[in-house]
């Protein structure tokens, strides 16, 4: 039997992250275009469906989909071998959420057995407002920040789940959308909603677990900014502070203010910058020929790269090393983990991160944990 997937592609989804605007709902995008911000949704959306031609070679019989017109999805199926009808809406240049709702109403009219579309938790929430649960939604992760349950940890791992799940080898769970207030965010406030419940697929560990926001371990964060700041900096080092508490309270030791949600860069005990992105960044990486990156997990989803800190550009992450990165976290947040997963946005380069490494857990308390590309979490299975 044939599984029918409603298809639908935010173009403009992660827009704002390579430029350190924590999102592209409302105003944003406007501002991420001044900045020079380019699409990565488009990118992003051709991954998957290259992926899903790879699983089911041309003729498929196992998938069919009813899409968006153009760039909102049409445009990614062209010549790759899928059956496929339009739904019959038209698109301007600059698309918007309303887009998205109606489109995705127009799939369930028609009949889908399950919604996936590209973007991040904003197109989540527009998506769900129309499914609810009525179908199955799969999200394939495109955008700044993605703090719902329903999106797979990279393109190709989502083309592994929807095919898994046409064989019947998935499961149907549910899943949580919430979103980022992006003012608050902007303002450097962490404030996350809870928006709505909706089913979707889970298939080994494809899945990206919903992201931990709970806040703690205020003493194992001083210790781990105690050790750093007697026995781990080097005055003649730039080190790039990624976003976090964990890593602020590092900053808090040292006596130099942090964002907690940006990309920040020191020197010894000196500020070079606060919340960069882009030239201002690769500027400062450029400069140093000793450099190190302050990274921590996302907790509960694990990502070190590539979720929360979009600002670390591949251009950027390509002047360092696995033995760059000074990884820290609180043995809690670490526990609940079994590896640490890199999405730079170039596989090639998530690579380069890959292996074995050391966190910081405490006051001279180490674990060691592996880190693995964001392709490669499916061979974890």
């Amino acid at each position: 039997m044939t599984m029918r997937i409603g298809f639908v592609v935010n173009p403009i989804a992660g827009m704002g992250g390579s430029v350190g605007l924590r999102g592209t709902d409302g105003d944003a995008l406007e501002e991420a275009i001044k900045r020079g911000a380019k699409p990565v949704a488009p990118r992003i959306a051709q991954r998957f469906i290259d992926a899903l031609a790879q699983l089911c070679p041309s003729p498929c019989h196992e998938l069919s989909f009813v899409t968006a017109p153009g760039i909102m999805g049409e445009d990614y199926l062209r010549h790759r071998g899928f059956t496929y009808v339009t739904v019959p809406h038209a698109i301007s240049s600059k698309t918007s959420a309303r887009d998205t709702i109606v489109c995705t109403s127009m799939m369930l009219d028609i009949g889908v057995d399950v919604v996936v579309f590209v973007g991040g938790d904003g197109t989540a929430r527009d998506v769900a407002s129309v499914v609810d649960l009525r179908v199955p939604v799969l999200g394939v992760p495109a955008g700044v920040k993605m703090y719902s349950g329903v999106f797979a940890v990279s393109p190709e791992a989502a083309a592994k789940i929807l095919y898994d799940a046409s064989l019947g080898h998935a499961e149907v769970i549910e899943a949580e959308i919430a979103d980022i207030d992006e003012e608050a965010f902007r303002q450097d406030r962490l404030a996350v909603k809870l928006y709505a419940i909706v089913k979707t697929l889970k298939s080994g560990n494809l899945l990206a677990p919903q992201k931990d926001v709970v806040l703690g371990d205020e003493e194992a964060k001083k210790a781990i900014a105690k050790y750093f700041t007697e026995e781990l900096i080097d005055n003649e080092t730039l080190y790039i502070l990624g976003p976090g508490s964990t890593v602020k309270a590092i900053a808090d030791a040292i006596g130099v203010p942090k964002t907690l949600l940006g990309v920040d860069a020191i020197v010894g005990r000196k500020v070079l910058g606060l919340d960069l992105w882009g030239s201002q960044l690769l500027d400062l990486v450029k400069r140093f020929n000793k450099r190190k990156l302050v990274l921590t997990p996302i907790g509960g989803q694990g990502f070190l790269i590539g979720r929360g800190n979009k600002q670390l550009t591949p251009e950027i992450l390509k002047y360092f090393t696995k033995g760059d990165l000074i990884v820290v976290a609180t043995p809690s947040k670490i526990s609940k983990l079994q590896y640490l997963i890199v999405d730079t946005g170039d596989p090639e380069l998530d690579k380069r991160f890959a292996g074995y490494h050391r966190v910081i857990t405490g006051y001279r308390e180490e674990v060691v944990i592996k880190i693995v590309p964001a392709s490669a979490v499916e061979d974890l299975t």
